[in-house]
């Protein structure tokens, strides 16, 4: 598979699919091959930060060995070479990458930007992902929540009518999540593309993609289709800490085709030319490294069966995940429930106002995501679940 055909599928919202089991994928996963080692209190079951638990790929490992012969060296040329490599991935030109500290940067600059401009407004679900709300409060910027609609779903029209009224008084930001966190799901992908193109007055669309590369269902589409078509009221915010395993190397980058909406963005960011050696070289390493990114939603896929089948045998109700996590409803608090995984070594996601009989858990590989299932069969029998 050429690069060209992994951006297609990327965009068409059908990268998981593209990057399906294929006979390398096990040959790939010789030198992650570890026995599984029950957790302790000491090491404990990750299943709460949505972190890939592969880690980085063999190749990444030996890029940032080989990266500290020369950290002595300030980035620059590499951070181009970084900028053109991610340009690639999405299909735009290096002139659109803004790079960031994880994707969390970009999220922050891009509220920023537009947080001390006259009647700004953050438009938002109420239930998401919560490092635009956190900015906007920082900044002392208004933020309107906006109701769920049924099953958690985002309710693009009431964002749109919320984002309409809050577009009459100054600039509507509107962060979207897609696919969401924690939910797990996608938006409607049609309603979402009508009304970025009607082109809404005063409203800038700010679209959170870290999960993209999860995505199964075929009706998804990344706004980067937008992008390539022209659209000056999108920014795209990608991360390097998901599918490519880098969350402890702080990587992101945001992508526009709006020289306005790019200096916003830039003049925010502290130095997008100035990442750190062994996180370029990571990412250089990973991002054209099609056996590691098949691998890696290999495991997801089948973490993601053996949970969906323990919530048919349960009888929990749960969400339809397009990530690397699952979203379901214990039907009471989720206190009880996540003290009795902490005493079993697992930790699970943290309340999720206003879901809050709702639990997150990440998808961890596969022979540890059958422990947790089977120590959830025995909260079942001690009745914690």
């Amino acid at each position: 598979m050429q690069r060209r055909q992994v951006i297609g599928a990327a965009i068409g919202g059908a990268f998981a699919a593209a990057l399906a089991p294929q006979g390398a994928v096990r040959a790939a996963e010789a030198p992650f091959a570890e026995k599984f080692v029950k957790p302790t209190a000491d090491k404990p079951l990750l299943a709460c930060f949505n972190e890939n638990p592969l880690g980085l790929s063999m190749e990444a490992r030996a890029a940032v060995a080989k990266s500290a012969a020369v950290c002595n060296r300030y980035p620059f040329a590499r951070a181009e070479t970084l900028r053109k490599a991610c340009a690639d991935f999405v299909g735009g030109k290096p002139e659109e990458i803004v790079l960031s500290q994880g994707s969390a940067e970009a999220i922050r600059a891009s509220v920023e930007s537009y947080a001390h401009e006259p009647g700004a407004t953050l438009i938002i679900p109420e239930l998401t992902y919560s490092d635009g709300e956190m900015a906007a409060k920082r900044n002392g910027m208004p933020v309107v929540k906006v109701k769920m609609g049924k099953n958690w779903s985002i309710d693009i029209p009431a964002m749109r009518a919320a984002a309409a009224e809050a577009a009459k008084k100054g600039p509507a930001v509107v962060y979207f999540v897609n696919p969401n966190n924690p939910t797990s799901t996608i938006a409607d992908t049609n309603q979402l593309f009508d009304w970025i193109r009607s082109q809404p007055k005063n409203t800038v669309f700010l679209m959170d993609e870290a999960y993209g590369e999860f995505v199964v269902d075929p009706s998804w589409k990344s706004t980067i289709e937008l992008v390539h078509a022209g659209a000056k009221n999108v920014i795209v915010m990608k991360t390097f800490s998901k599918i490519f395993g880098m969350a402890g190397l702080r990587l992101g980058f945001a992508y526009t085709a709006s020289p306005e909406l790019h200096k916003r963005v830039h003049d925010h960011i502290a130095y997008d030319f100035f990442m750190n050696t062994p996180a370029i070289e990571a990412a250089l390493a990973e991002i054209g490294d099609l056996g590691f990114l098949r691998l890696s939603n290999s495991e997801n896929k089948e973490a993601r069966k053996i949970m969906e089948d323990l919530f048919k045998e349960l009888n929990l109700e749960y969400l339809p995940s397009q990530t690397n996590f699952c979203f379901f409803n214990l039907k009471g608090p989720l206190e009880p429930f996540a003290k009795a995984m902490k005493a079993e070594n697992i930790l699970v996601g943290r309340p999720f106002p206003p879901a809050l009989t709702w639990c997150r858990i990440s998808y961890v590989r596969p022979e540890e995501m059958k422990y947790v299932a089977d120590v959830m069969r025995g909260l079942r029998k001690k009745g914690v679940i």
